[in-house]
């Protein structure tokens, strides 16, 4: 029946059905709120909620993993600073009075260790190895410069964690990094090593540094065969290698 009121008809519907295939909107279907607009699904936004934290950690552990191999070889043991052979930042040893070595070899006669039972133990042990090392003039020299002035070797804790050890320039002690408390303690001669070759000349010069790095390394070769060597000792075995070590070492602060 046709209208006589003069109102507009409304739009006829179509005829047809889509075919399956044909484009369609891709919201159909999909939640939608107050206002009509589309919603994310809920498992959509618990899965965001969840990935988030899972792939800050993967940031955080990508840099923690990459951050040692983006620091120089050279730079690994940086030049003096604060009145220590390496700069480390702030650093902490633990309140304890040191004691002798027990049963001293010849060349360890006045040296002392301190901090807990175990850890005197455990340095006592490290520097055990030295009493059976072929050390250079200069270095066996010092070693008993440290045992004429009572010096004491202890265990530390860094700002900077990945330096493995310094010493008042003076000579007075040698700082080890705490965490080689975990490791077989021979591995901890050779650093010992490193810092008397460093006192026995100017710790801020290049040459210096590499003859410390090159007794350190003849110390780490002399490890016993069943201790792996430390990454110290990879480091000082790579710097002594280089093809002009003593021009890295300059690249990263030294004279």
């Amino acid at each position: 029946m046709s209208r006589t009121d003069g109102a507009p008809r409304p739009p006829a519907r179509p005829s047809w059905t889509p075919r399956a295939g044909s484009a369609r909107d891709p919201w159909a279907g999909t939640p939608t709120g107050e206002l009509s607009d589309q919603v994310l699904p809920r498992w959509f936004v618990l899965t965001a909620l969840v990935l988030v934290p899972v792939a800050l950690v993967a940031v955080v552990a990508a840099f923690v993993v990459a951050g040692p191999d983006e620091v120089p070889l050279a730079a690994r043991r940086p030049p003096p600073a604060d009145g220590l052979t390496h700069a480390v930042g702030d650093y902490q040893v633990a309140d304890a009075d040191p004691r002798s070595v027990p049963e001293p070899c010849p060349a360890l006669v006045g040296v002392r260790v301190a901090g807990s039972e175990d850890d005197r133990a455990t340095l006592a042990a490290g520097l055990a190895p030295l009493c059976d090392l072929a050390l250079d003039p200069p270095v066996a020299a010092r070693l008993e410069a440290v045992g004429d002035a009572g010096g004491v070797v202890r265990l530390a804790a860094f700002e900077d964690t990945g330096v493995d050890v310094t010493a008042p320039v003076d000579g007075s002690a040698i700082l080890v990094n705490g965490r080689f408390a975990a490791t077989p303690p021979p591995l901890i001669g050779p650093l010992v090593v490193s810092q008397l070759a460093t006192l026995a000349g100017d710790p801020a010069t290049a040459a210096t540094a590499l003859a410390a790095r090159r007794a350190e390394a003849a110390a780490c070769a002399a490890l016993p065969a069943d201790v792996s060597p430390s990454r110290a000792c990879a480091d000082a075995a790579a710097l002594v290698a280089l093809p002009d070590p003593l021009a890295a070492l300059r690249a990263a602060g030294y004279r």
